[in-house]
């Protein structure tokens, strides 16, 4: 067998992480086509089939799941010997991946990142947001603001302070006296969840009207008049089409960490940008608890 690229065995884990092409071809930069052609090329010159495709998604042949382990090994040494030489770097020069949840994305916290570009001009910050979660390990990006340490105990973390979320409601509604109680539920529980969630705000038995899986769709869909959401008030507070109508919460699974995997964290680029996340948060505290926005009074639309 002639040696394997490392091009297609990359493409192959993509693939099987993300179950589908074109999402491989997302993660790795590439266009759909290219992964198809690595997939086959791959296959042609293991000259069996990898992988089949079931009702389930992908499952692997036997020889797949030898070429799939294989590959984790490659992958394994490879990324570490990335990051070992990540940290050896000493300019304040070159690209850094910051990867957050897009409702991180309102002013206050862009112009946080702002002032750390004016301050570092050689620096080439990519911000990476979505639901996705990039991998710290394989150096889908180098620093990770994220909600809670779930999945992450192998992190070096930072916690940087609660967040709280309370129920919103379009501010229309409220100012035409529309009762809260008369809402229903934009839910981002699936069909068969039990919404327990519900049972800590005012309208535990509201009924759900719409899903949305992701918080900036419930967010579009609160301002839209389809009922109420549970949101991040450093979300909604600043938001002049929306209302909250219960008071903030705190969960511990919305603590806001700031996690760097421990091979890097001698790069001064990672160690420049911690410092000044650490060091500017503080004066976004009060919008990220809640305590720039005032409550609704339930009773004066009951």
């Amino acid at each position: 067998m002639e040696q394997l690229d490392w091009a297609d065995l990359r493409a192959f884990l993509a693939f099987l992480r993300t179950g589908s092409v074109r999402p491989a071809a997302h993660v790795l930069g590439v266009s759909h086509s290219t992964i198809a052609r690595r997939l086959d090329q791959l296959e042609t010159q293991i000259g069996v089939p990898l992988y089949r495709r079931t009702s389930d998604g992908v499952s692997l042949t036997a020889a797949g799941q030898e070429v799939h382990d294989a590959a984790l090994r490659i992958e394994a040494e490879l990324s570490g010997l990335d990051r070992r030489l990540f940290a050896r770097e000493t300019r304040l020069e070159g690209p850094l991946i910051l990867t957050l949840m897009d409702e991180l994305m309102v002013d206050p916290f862009v112009s946080l990142l702002h002032a750390f570009k004016t301050a570092h001009p050689g620096i080439d910050l990519k911000l990476d947001t979505g639901m996705a979660r990039s991998n710290l390990d394989r150096r889908e990006a180098d620093l990770a603001l994220r909600f809670g340490r779930d999945q992450a105990d192998h992190l070096t973390g930072r916690r940087l302070g609660q967040t709280a979320r309370a129920v919103y409601a379009q501010r229309t509604l409220i100012d035409n006296r529309t009762s809260p109680h008369s809402l229903g539920w934009i839910s981002f529980s699936g069909f068969s969840g039990k919404e327990t969630w519900k049972r800590s705000t005012p309208f535990p038995d509201q009924d759900t009207v719409l899903r949305c899986f992701d918080i900036r769709s419930q967010h579009v869909a609160c301002r839209a008049g389809f009922g109420l959401a549970l949101l991040p008030c450093f979300l909604c507070d600043l938001d002049p089409e929306l209302v909250r109508v219960s008071d903030p919460e705190f969960v511990s699974r919305q603590d806001l960490w700031l996690l760097r995997h421990p091979d890097t964290k001698n790069n001064p680029r990672i160690r420049a940008l911690m410092d000044h996340i650490i060091d500017n948060l503080p004066r976004l505290t009060p919008l990220l608890r809640g305590e720039t926005a005032r409550t609704v009074q339930i009773a004066d639309h009951a």
